[in-house]
């Protein structure tokens, strides 16, 4: 049915087009990840079942999770979160974040002892 040239050429684009496949199932799913609101750059790391505060910044419009930096007396970092659900929307509120950080322009204004702000993309929030 098929010589062994014709064979060969078969297992080349067969190897070819699992390649193409594999780069764009990665491309794909690396596009996913990455966050969909404005002001987030190079991602910078990541949190696991972090304490915070939900509050709210009117000059940007959105709402950050402000959490205690580890290891020290009062500094504090900000996330300012890209999609916070509706159910936390509450200033004052105590929570459990775990996502991915992201570089950010965003600063909350006339708050001492902030040291970072981030765009913070949620893989989970609780109630704490």
């Amino acid at each position: 049915m098929f010589d062994g040239l014709q064979l060969r050429h078969m297992k080349k684009y067969l190897v070819l087009f699992i390649i193409v496949l594999l780069v764009a199932s990665y491309s794909c799913q690396q596009e996913s990840l990455k966050p969909t609101c404005l002001d987030c750059g190079k991602q910078t790391g990541t949190l696991t079942d972090r304490p915070g505060t939900v509050t709210y910044d009117s000059t940007s419009s959105r709402y950050l999770i402000a959490m205690h930096v580890p290891g020290t007396i009062d500094s504090m970092e900000g996330g300012f979160v890209c999609e916070l659900p509706e159910q936390y929307r509450q200033v004052g509120k105590q929570v459990l974040v775990s996502g991915t950080l992201y570089q950010t322009s965003l600063s909350f204004k006339g708050v001492c002892c902030w040291d970072h702000y981030y765009c913070l993309t949620l893989s989970s929030i609780s109630e704490r």
